[in-house]
């Protein structure tokens, strides 16, 4: 009997396991392109914590349970070479957010009230945020019209129960991306240019 377990234990130790074949379906390929400096624009690249590739998909983070509302202190827009950009710079951290196009620009919390004229737009929602203090807005321009490429509106359409929702007008259906900034908090979105 032991000669029987010796032969069973020697064939199962010399079996050679082969390495598994990769799923055709599944990319190995990064998706994502590194940034230059013309992405980074004015952004610090050591302060970079987050990039998503350019797309066209829900772009959406959840908010860290128990955590004070984060303040929106400031929203910028600019062009540049290639993209728009609007920069949600908060006063403590990075709240939750959703980010997704569509065509039909639903203002105020609900999403029923008319916000932009523009032909698409990039509603961008925080949730466990805020835009006020006691009442009075900090963002003191929360509409603007600019003429940029792919940017034509950005307007502030909700503002309560801890959820700040700003409607992004585009001059048409884009792509975009966004980036998360370490030291001061900033969600930066960037539109492509048609």
């Amino acid at each position: 009997m032991a000669p029987a377990a010796i032969l069973l234990a020697t064939a199962c130790g010399d079996r050679t396991e082969e390495a598994p074949t990769p799923d055709p379906f599944i990319s190995t390929d990064n998706p994502r392109d590194e940034l230059t400096e013309v992405d980074y624009g004015d952004l610090d690249p050591s302060q970079v914590s987050l990039n998503t590739p350019w797309g066209r998909n829900i772009v959406s983070k959840d908010a860290t349970p128990d955590r004070d509302p984060a303040t929106l202190m400031d929203v910028s827009t600019q062009s540049s070479d290639g993209y728009d950009r609007v920069i949600f710079t908060f006063e403590s951290h990075i709240p939750g957010f959703r980010l997704a196009l569509g065509t039909e620009a639903g203002g105020g919390c609900d999403g029923t009230a008319a916000a932009t004229e523009a032909p698409a737009h990039l509603a961008v929602e925080f949730a466990g945020a805020r835009a006020n203090r006691d009442g009075g807005a900090i963002v003191t321009d929360q509409s603007r019209t600019v003429d940029f490429p792919a940017l034509a509106a950005a307007m502030q359409t909700c503002d309560e129960g801890d959820r700040v929702r700003w409607i992004l007008g585009t001059t048409g259906e884009v792509e975009y991306r966004i980036m998360e900034t370490l030291g001061e908090p900033r969600l930066v979105v960037d539109l492509r240019h048609p």
